[in-house]
C-alpha cells in the first residue's frame, strides 16, 4: 500500500507532500517534498537494486509526478 499526503501549510519543518510505502503494516519506502527523493526504510528493499539498478530512481519519479499533480 502506498499513503500519498499533501499538506496545504506545512508549519513547524514538515515536508508539503509525503509518499509512504508499506508491506503486511510494515513501512519500506518514503518520499518527501523536502528530500525529493524516494529511499528505501527497510533492510530488504535495498535488495532490490541487485535486480533493477534503476529502481529507485523510477520511484522517485512516480512521487515526484505525484506531487506536482
Amino acid at each position: 500500500q502506498y499513503f500519498y499526503t499533501a499538506v496545504s501549510e506545512p508549519n513547524q519543518g514538515l515536508p508539503q507532500f509525503i509518499t509512504v510505502g508499506y508491506v503486511d503494516g510494515h513501512l519500506f519506502s518514503h518520499y518527501d517534498s523536502i528530500t525529493r527523493r524516494e529511499q528505501p526504510r527497510a533492510p530488504w528493499i535495498k535488495k532490490v537494486e541487485e535486480f533493477d539498478s534503476q529502481y529507485w530512481d523510477k520511484q522517485t519519479q512516480i512521487s515526484w509526478d505525484s506531487e506536482q499533480a
